[in-house]
């Protein structure tokens, strides 16, 4: 913290103001400027003339003159600091939108992207949204009728958007008025994100060959043939350029305890994405899926023993890290952005590197 020093401006045998350096006393220039003659006994007088004054006190009061001529000069040669006061700057903690959404700069600007899926603020899909909107897009949701007014529509709300749809993905008709409201307020569509999966609780809990055939029916029309007829009619106002994506993981491809059937769905998923960008690759609609890690989400805690896949999961993948859902909006936004150009039919995954292995082991088990 910086002092504040005073200015003597008069010499005063009284202390310096406070503030002033001092060693609690009088100093010597004080002596020397207010030492007087010892008094004397005025002497007798003789005559009616007037005294003839002593050289002493005229030689002294010159020699003070002398000594507060210098102090004063060496006073006005020293520049002193002051105390400055300085503002500290505010700061918001409030999370504000930009008034016009056209100032939003990024990878995404001017794009328009639908999201499929969104349940809550620990949904991947969510995640994806607002990863495509800090990007700089204008992002619209369609999800269950019974989630819109209690969680979508408040998360919507928070990035602005005005485009929030029921739907019930088994049905076709609710698919395709989803699309045909989006062109009738929006336009052409240039992102479709697929975040739609979904199978009974007692299809993952025993073994796979217990999976009833209504289960296995169920899982493969929410989970799979949904993205099949999302893209048949989002085609039309799909511009060359656009690109759609969809969720899968790792039990696609390697079996996965109480993972059953919904292993075998993301299977057939990661199938269909290849065969509906053979389909949709001429019209310059690319499609691709991403292959997330274990992330905390609703759907996921309906897996049993998804607590102790997930706990484990960082002490045995590469980067040593457990996958959140804006790690998965990082690679959504590569592939929703002209980065990606080039680039479809693929499975990308974001695991940490946990694909690599052949025999995950953590460190303390070697």
């Amino acid at each position: 913290m910086m002092q504040a020093f005073g200015v003597v401006e008069t010499l005063t045998p009284t202390r310096q103001r406070p503030g002033a350096a001092d060693n609690g006393g009088p100093t010597e220039l004080m002596k020397l400027t207010n030492r007087t003659a010892a008094p004397t006994t005025p002497a007798k007088q003789e005559s009616a003339a007037a005294p003839v004054p002593s050289p002493e006190p005229a030689r002294a009061q010159s020699a003070a003159a002398a000594v507060l001529a210098r102090a004063r000069s060496a006073a006005a040669a020293v520049e002193v600091p002051t105390a400055t006061a300085v503002a500290k700057p505010r700061v918001s903690r409030r999370l504000t939108r930009p008034a016009d959404d056209c100032v939003r700069d990024g990878l995404l600007k001017g794009k328009k992207a639908l999201v499929f899926g969104v349940a809550n603020d620990h949904s991947i899909a969510w995640g994806i949204a607002k990863g495509l909107y800090d990007q700089g897009a204008e992002v619209g949701f369609s999800s269950m009728a019974s989630l819109i007014k209690r969680r979508v529509r408040p998360l919507a709300a928070s990035i602005g958007s005005t485009f929030v749809e029921g739907c019930d993905v088994r049905d076709d008709d609710e698919i395709k008025k989803v699309f045909q409201r989006w062109h009738a307020k929006e336009g052409s569509l240039d992102i479709l994100v697929h975040a739609v999966a979904y199978a009974e609780k007692e299809d993952l809990a025993g073994n796979f060959s217990a999976t009833s055939r209504d289960g296995f029916h169920t899982a493969f029309d929410i989970s799979v043939y949904s993205l099949i007829a999302m893209a048949r009619e989002a085609r039309p106002y799909m511009p060359p350029g656009s690109s759609i994506m969809t969720m899968t993981y790792y039990g696609a491809e390697k079996v996965v305890p109480h993972y059953n059937v919904m292993g075998v769905a993301k299977a057939a998923l990661e199938a269909s994405t290849r065969y509906l960008a053979a389909d949709l690759g001429p019209s310059g609609i690319r499609v691709n899926a991403i292959s997330a890690g274990p992330i905390r989400t609703l759907s996921a805690h309906g897996i049993a023993g998804f607590k102790l896949m997930y706990g484990g999961f960082k002490d045995v993948t590469p980067l040593r890290s457990n996958i959140s859902i804006e790690d998965v909006a990082g690679t959504a936004v590569y592939l929703a952005s002209s980065l990606s150009g080039k680039t479809t039919g693929e499975v990308i995954y974001v695991d940490g590197g946990f694909n690599i292995l052949g025999l995950p082991v953590a460190d303390e088990q070697l």
